[in-house]
């Protein structure tokens, strides 16, 4: 319109179609987005504009003209700040809704809606409760157990008689369990809050000081919870005192573990537990000592036989042709001697109490060999260290050998859960052959097995074979 100074006439913002509401309607429920009309002050030629949304700040020099359109930008209890669309008056600032019970706008339009603007009043609502929450708590000073007193009275040990509490103690019970000290006043009468530390309150923008959350330093709210320190140690939400707890609870899990894996190492370097290849024998040094030493690579040696069906020691660079020695001479001695295989078994120490769980001596086991005399050689030390490696692999103390294979422990807690049993496992040759290459070399072939029996308890506390072994159990299934 060129007969309205600059400034003063702004056009209407392009969007959706607003709702038209008549210019009588009751502007009390505007919120920002709405148009509204001026409909006060037509006597003396206009309502008042100010600079602040406080009545107490400055007054424009020109009054907003009735009939005027302006948009709402923010509202404040009774009073908005608004931009003008049409009319005379200041282009922006902040007007009261109604004045000595009179309406001095009144409703034209509503916004259309706007999620943007709905998140912002939904904060600006959660605001105005954790408000409300802040002044229930300083009602309720003196909380020791991270609930507010006036919703569960019956956490008080001692509950007093109404109206007899000291204001005075009150707020400094209060001031304790906030860790906030008394505000100073400087000389311009502004109030300059003092906390222990600026991690356990914080002001906000109205200047008043509120509690943090220990863990997250995020406003506490209306609800907080205690931590074994109690307030002093700091107050936090629900799901940082659940996250603390859980991560206390994995600290804890750990330490465990490490201090059983520590025991263990203990206990393996006590009992000589763990193989390694450095105790593999030498066979060219066994070589050496049958007066046979050939010129070895690497230490490998085989056997050839000869013209006559007799055999001699050869070096050989086929590592499926190399025999050890030593393994080989202690394995024909035991059965030249004994006419047999060499064998070793874990035995309980006192049979009679290898049923009963609850005795020390019920887990203690002792080496045997048979024979006798094969306990301090290579070969009666490869074969337990062998059978102990097949038990702790069994239940789950090393990585298995295949992919996605479980452990015995891992099929007894998904299949057996809250059953007991017993068995034993051990090693067997399921095929033994002796085969020569055409240059008349002995090659070894040999197929080993694991198998396993399931045990049970008889009445005098003894374990014994069971007759028949279920094909679905937990060790069977993993030998």
């Amino acid at each position: 319109d060129a007969g309205t100074p600059a400034g003063k006439a702004l056009p209407v913002a392009e969007g959706p179609a607003p709702e038209v509401i008549k210019s009588t309607a009751v502007a009390a429920d505007a919120e920002p987005g709405d148009v509204l009309e001026v409909v006060g002050g037509a006597a003396s030629g206009g309502i008042i504009v100010r600079a602040g949304r406080a009545k107490a700040s400055a007054a424009d020099a020109q009054r907003l003209s009735c009939g005027a359109h302006v948009r709402v930008l923010e509202r404040e209890g009774e009073r908005i700040q608004y931009e003008i669309i049409s009319g005379e008056g200041p282009t922006s600032g902040w007007v009261s809704l109604s004045a000595g019970g009179k309406a001095l706008l009144a409703l034209v339009s509503k916004a259309p809606p706007d999620p943007a603007r709905a998140a912002k009043e939904a904060l600006r609502w959660y605001g105005r409760r954790v408000e409300e929450a802040r002044k229930l708590w300083e009602a309720c000073a003196g909380n020791e157990r991270g609930f507010v007193r006036c919703s569960f009275p019956w956490g008080v040990a001692e509950p007093k008689a109404r109206g007899t509490a000291d204001p005075e103690r009150r707020a400094r019970e209060l001031r304790a369990a906030l860790a906030v000290a008394t505000a100073s006043t400087d000389l311009a009468g502004a109030a300059v809050p003092r906390t222990r530390s600026n991690r356990d309150a914080a002001e906000d923008e109205d200047g008043e000081v509120v509690s943090l959350c220990k863990h997250c330093h995020l406003p506490l709210g209306s609800h907080a919870y205690a931590n074994k320190g109690g307030h002093r140690a700091g107050l936090m939400h629900g799901e940082c005192m659940a996250q603390v707890v859980l991560k206390e609870m994995r600290e804890k899990e750990e330490a465990r573990r490490r201090r059983e894996a520590e025991l263990k190492r203990a206990r393996r370097d006590e009992y000589d537990i763990g193989w390694s290849a450095e105790a593999i024998p030498n066979s060219a040094a066994a070589a050496g000592r049958l007066g046979c030493a050939p010129e070895s690579v690497g230490g490998m040696c085989c056997l050839a036989v000869q013209e006559g069906g007799s055999v001699r020691v050869a070096a050989t660079v086929e590592p499926a042709a190399a025999i050890n020695l030593e393994y080989l001479s202690l394995a024909l001695k035991v059965r030249r001697t004994e006419g047999r295989e060499p064998l070793f078994s874990l035995d309980p120490v006192d049979p009679a109490k290898a049923g009963k769980g609850g005795e020390p001596e019920a887990a203690m086991q002792a080496k045997r060999f048979e024979p006798e005399w094969l306990a301090g050689t290579s070969i009666g030390e490869v074969m337990f260290q062998a059978d102990y490696h097949l038990k702790e692999l069994s239940m789950g103390e090393h990585e298995q050998p295949v992919v996605g294979m479980k452990s015995c422990f891992d099929l007894s807690t998904t299949e057996e859960r809250g059953k007991e049993w017993s068995a034993r496992e051990w090693f067997i040759v399921r095929q033994a052959e002796i085969r020569m290459s055409e240059d008349n070399v002995i090659v070894p072939f040999l197929r080993m097995g694991v198998e396993a029996r399931e045990q049970f308890i008889t009445p005098e506390g003894r374990l014994q074979d069971a007759p028949l072994t279920r094909p679905d159990h937990p060790l069977v299934k993993y030998a």
